[in-house]
């Protein structure tokens, strides 16, 4: 079983907090009675990625992924500090990245994502910067000095700029508030715009609670994003100069899970702090013990139709649901389907007709799952 890493900075984050926001100016409430079910299916159509073999194929690790304009594959692979692009039918092409701290060289990088300009962004945890290439991933110019780090997960903005949620941390008088911003960058490891933040006051003992969030963007710039909670289904869309837009905001039934998605659960992180070893490692995955309830949202994704796809906590069996609505916030219809249990906690990227879908940790060996969106 591959392990990976937990990103950390100089805290221990030990669990999320939920932040209740107010609605935005205008709010899209749909009832259960309206909705209507889609003829689409989500079909698993093929997999990037071996146990052993061509070493092109076997990947220490999957982080993250990405569509280029013209359907090819990037996949992101932080412990071999490497990106390598498939063709749209999984064939390797060429790789790109080797470990160090030169121009395109990577140490632990944590996300990738391909631009409105058609450049290509990569957040380099361990250096606190992120990395930008051109379409041919020649090295364009880096923005340095993130404190503590860059956001771990990037998304496309508004002119080339990139998106994420960040854990941040300032000092007011003689107190330390540690947080999460959700913002933009262009230029400078200060966000050009921040669309929500909250923090709380850290005493020097305890564990620190930093709020998240499930957000994208879609093919405009524009934000939707959602807290986690285990009752409320809201979701905001702003502008991407942050104006709100809209609220979507349904009725929603606390479910829990099922014994099989209970099952398929593991530990998604270690913490990879001085004194830990094997055996603390093994002592920390005894203990802990999976949520049983499900979050009422737990992604967001926009499609190449401008349709919003929202990974939702329903559905009485162990596959996801997901609710699509237009980008008016109109729900358009549900799509249930019979993936397996994993596929809940798949990270997925959207792109014409597919969806790539992987699993940051997985039980056996790394690999990307190739899923067809059928009429």
């Amino acid at each position: 079983m591959i392990m990976r890493k937990m990103y950390t900075i100089c805290i221990l984050l030990a669990s999320i907090l939920f932040l209740s926001l107010s609605c935005g100016e205008e709010t899209n409430e749909i009832t259960q009675e309206n909705r209507e079910e889609s003829s689409i299916e989500l079909v698993i159509a093929d997999t990037i990625g071996i146990e052993i073999g061509d070493s092109n194929y076997v990947f220490g690790t999957i982080i993250d992924a990405a569509f280029m304009p013209d359907g090819r594959i990037v996949l992101l692979d932080p412990i071999k500090n490497r990106i390598s692009t498939f063709s749209s039918d999984g064939e390797f092409l060429f790789s790109t990245g080797n470990t160090g701290i030169g121009p395109g060289e990577f140490n632990e990088p944590s996300s990738i994502a391909i631009l409105s300009n058609g450049d290509i962004a990569v957040a380099d945890h361990m250096q606190y910067k992120i990395v930008f290439f051109d379409s041919l991933f020649c090295f364009k110019r880096e923005i340095c000095g993130f404190i503590p780090q860059p956001p771990p997960r990037l998304l496309t903005g508004k002119d080339s700029s990139v998106v994420g949620l960040q854990v941040h941390y300032y000092r007011e008088d003689d107190a330390v508030y540690v947080g999460a911003r959700l913002g933009s960058w262009s230029d400078s490891p200060e966000p050009d715009i921040v669309y929500y933040s909250e923090y709380n006051r850290f005493d020097g003992d305890g564990p620190v609670y930093i709020p998240n969030v499930v957000h994208c963007t879609d093919l405009d710039g524009n934000m939707f994003y959602s807290p986690f909670s285990h009752d409320d289904y809201q979701i905001m869309r702003l502008s991407p100069d942050g104006d709100t837009l809209f609220n979507i905001s349904e009725p929603y039934t606390r479910m829990n899970k099922t014994q099989e998605e209970i099952a398929s659960e593991h530990m998604s992180y270690i913490c990879d702090t001085p004194g830990f070893n094997n055996s603390d490692t093994r002592a920390i995955s005894a203990r802990w013990e999976p949520d049983p309830v499900r979050y009422a949202i737990t992604g967001l994704y926009v499609d190449r139709m401008q349709r919003l796809w929202v990974a939702t906590g329903r559905g009485e069996g162990p596959s996801p649901v997901f609710e699509v609505y237009d980008v008016s916030g109109n729900h358009l219809f549900s799509v249930s389907t019979t993936l397996p249990a994993e596929a809940r906690k798949w990270r997925i990227v959207f792109g014409d007709n597919r969806i790539l879908a992987f699993d940051t940790n997985p039980d056996d060996y790394s690999k990307v799952i190739i899923i067809n969106i059928e009429n």
